[in-house]
């Protein structure tokens, strides 16, 4: 819960005896749902006190790796592959197993279930990303991404998913009503692996998370192919989640750090990193340009910056300066002097740490 701005710890649940991989709210906030790398799918219900008590404990055959609940549907990814279909009773103290997918052949690493249309969308280590009726459990279609599938999510509106893989890239796929979809193309940008994703419907915007420390803002509705780069966390960021009604952002780091972002906050777009194999400020040569360095006779070896403003290569002979509390230092060139004598700064900013993302799309 947020007070004043400010993160407040409202209540604290233990009983879990590993690593706690998906936790959900079910709807109307009465009870939370979550799984662990200890094999169990524990339900615990809000009492009126303000605390969870938990209410279901199942152990299941093999570690709980993601979830997805509609309308008292329970769908649980596991480890060896398999998707198990639960129903759960409205007063939520018991869970019946309807059905067992044979969907993966490595891990379930996401799930979505749109009751609506009563499809469940699954993703894997295995790269493939299938789709299924719920009430039959036949398969409608399949895709196999470029590397490990890790995260999903779903515009209910156009039947767009998204499946983010190990390699950083996002594909963007239009699910028809039958079995036939359309590849449309690869969201580019991340250095990482893509460790969650989430569609705000109103903005029409995308937002993922990776382990290269930065958090992307795709504008899909606008149909530009723009995107905002956010950073604060010093290790990977592992989740994010987002409350569309205050429109903030919460991200979750291997640093131990969570951040709360304002989405209102108006942001540019960084630009595009030039390439040069020598400062374009003052023309010193970076270390990998050794005919320079030897014709020069120069032993120093400068490595290649970017300014965050204008996307120039510089060279980093300014000392860096502490980075607020809520952003990481970056690079600025100064617009206070002349272009042949600016000066660095390192100043707090939440543009971009690598190239400007891009879509793309292999050739036909």
């Amino acid at each position: 819960m947020v007070v004043g701005g400010s993160p407040a710890l409202v209540s604290q649940l233990t009983g879990h005896t590993n690593k706690i991989n998906r936790v959900i709210l079910v709807p109307n906030d009465t009870a939370l749902i979550s799984v662990s790398d200890d094999r169990t799918l524990r339900v615990w219900i809000k009492r009126s006190s303000g605390d969870y008590w938990p209410t279901i404990c199942q152990t299941l055959e093999w570690c709980v790796s993601s979830l997805a609940l509609e309308n008292f549907h329970l769908f649980v990814g596991l480890e060896n592959g398999n998707i198990n279909h639960y129903k759960l009773t409205e007063d939520l103290n018991r869970i019946t197993l309807l059905r067992i997918y044979n969907s993966h052949q490595m891990r379930v690493s996401a799930l979505i279930y749109d009751a609506q249309r009563d499809w469940l969308l699954s993703a894997s280590k295995d790269k493939s990303f299938h789709w299924y009726t719920g009430d039959t459990g036949r398969r409608l279609g399949s895709y196999v991404s470029e590397g490990w599938a890790t995260c999903l999510a779903f515009d209910r509106l156009s039947n767009f998913a998204f499946v983010g893989d190990y390699g950083g890239g996002i594909a963007m796929i239009k699910l028809d009503e039958g079995e036939q979809f359309k590849f449309i193309t690869v969201l580019r940008g991340h250095m990482g692996s893509v460790r969650s994703l989430i569609w705000d419907e109103e903005q029409q915007v995308l937002i993922s998370c990776s382990a290269d420390k930065s958090i992307f803002i795709w504008q899909i509705g606008e149909g530009n192919g723009t995107a905002i780069q956010l950073n604060a966390h010093r290790e990977r960021v592992n989740d994010i989640a987002y409350c569309e009604a205050a429109k903030k952002l919460f991200s979750f780091g291997g640093d131990r750090r969570m951040v709360v972002w304002n989405l209102r906050t108006d942001r540019k777009q960084s630009p595009l990193w030039e390439e040069s194999n020598e400062c374009q400020i003052c023309s010193g040569p970076f270390f990998w340009n050794v005919q320079k360095l030897w014709q020069e006779k120069n032993v120093q070896f400068k490595r290649q910056h970017h300014c965050r403003r204008c996307g120039q290569a510089v060279c980093g002979n300014a000392p860096p300066t502490p980075p607020s509390s809520q952003y990481t230092a970056t690079r600025i060139l100064s617009d206070s002097v002349d272009l042949a004598t600016r000066t660095f700064l390192r100043t707090s900013s939440a543009a971009a740490r690598s190239p400007t993302p891009s879509l793309s799309t292999p050739p036909a």
